[in-house]
């Protein structure tokens, strides 16, 4: 790693149809890094992913004024998270910060997370403390975590967000996942390297609105689920195991109390309900023969995404005393 004293850093902003702001969300970008010394020490990567309005050419004009600029267009709209991996393999800093460009990440907190970065720390997320989301998108967002959190061995921070800084270690492993369908926060967190986080107070919009619709942010959190955890994929297997376990024991009390006593207590099984719980027993087989293919699929679903068997953070080496 270079020495710590003289690092650069690069600031990695994914934009889609953000032209009205972005020239307002730069100059205040390079007031902060400015104020801190730190503005000839770093560059500046936009994203432009395949926009409808003239944010291609607001950053075109930008990067004409400003030798600290790179841009990257895409050819189309491929999404967030493609455009934010762009920008980290693009990226030459020993520290690399990703942040909206809407301005609802507030670029004054930059420097804390360097000096959290300068402190040791490999990540540093930067953590919503609240938002100004209506009551329904609030109550989604409890939701997603609390059900990841339940279904996956990795746990998510509720509030956490793409605002953060990455080490360049950080970035050389997160560049050699190589799935398609990539949650970048959720990948950084799942190499494990030690993290810090800030808290903060969205701000509001510089203009216009989110471009994450209702749908889109389904979509996110589906893929979320399905990327980072095997574990929907059994859980049909678990309802089988659950339904065959209780309708083979009412058979079991069915032919006991029925056939083999006699009745003594009266409870006259008719037919109808003899075959209604052997259905059940029969969907439970079915459910549970699922649920052992789907532990197939979740290995041939890790296996296709190709991930690292282990992350190295650090290594070192002693000579042996007396040799």
């Amino acid at each position: 790693m270079a020495e710590r004293g003289k690092p650069t850093f690069s600031i990695v902003i994914p934009v889609y149809n953000e032209a009205g702001g972005l020239r307002h969300f730069h100059q205040s970008l390079k007031d902060v890094m400015s104020k801190a010394g730190l503005l000839n020490k770093c560059e500046i990567i936009y994203c432009e992913d395949g926009s409808i309005d003239s944010s291609k050419k607001v950053l075109d004009d930008i990067a004409k004024e400003d030798d600290s600029v790179k841009t990257i267009i895409f050819s189309r709209n491929f999404g967030k998270e493609s455009a934010l991996t762009a920008g980290i393999a693009q990226a030459c800093g020993q520290a690399i910060i990703t942040l909206d460009s809407d301005e609802q990440h507030p670029v004054e907190l930059i420097p804390a997370f360097i000096d959290k970065w300068n402190k040791g720390a490999k990540v540093v997320i930067g953590i919503r403390k609240s938002t100004n989301a209506n009551w329904l998108k609030r109550t989604e967002s409890k939701m997603f975590y609390s059900i990841f959190n339940r279904l996956s061995k990795q746990k998510l921070i509720p509030g956490s967000t793409d605002f953060r800084l990455i080490d360049k270690s950080v970035q050389e492993a997160f560049l050699s996942l190589g799935e398609s369908n990539r949650i970048t926060r959720g990948l950084i967190d799942w190499l494990g390297f030690e993290r810090s986080f800030i808290s903060f107070e969205p701000k509001k919009r510089n203009m216009g609105s989110p471009n994450y619709n209702h749908s889109k942010l389904v979509q996110l959190a589906m893929n979320s689920l399905v990327s980072l955890s095997p574990r929907p994929l059994y859980i049909l297997g678990y309802i089988g195991l659950i339904i065959t376990g209780i309708s083979f024991v009412l058979g079991a009390i069915i032919i006991i109390e029925q056939i083999v006593l006699g009745d003594p207590l009266h409870l006259r099984f008719t037919g109808t309900a003899m075959l209604g719980i052997l259905i059940l027993f029969f969907i439970g087989i079915v459910l549970t023969s699922q649920g052992v293919i789907a532990i197939y699929i979740s290995h041939i679903h890790t296996e296709t995404k190709r991930r690292p068997l282990y992350v190295i953070d650090k290594a070192s080496s002693k000579g042996i005393a007396g040799k």
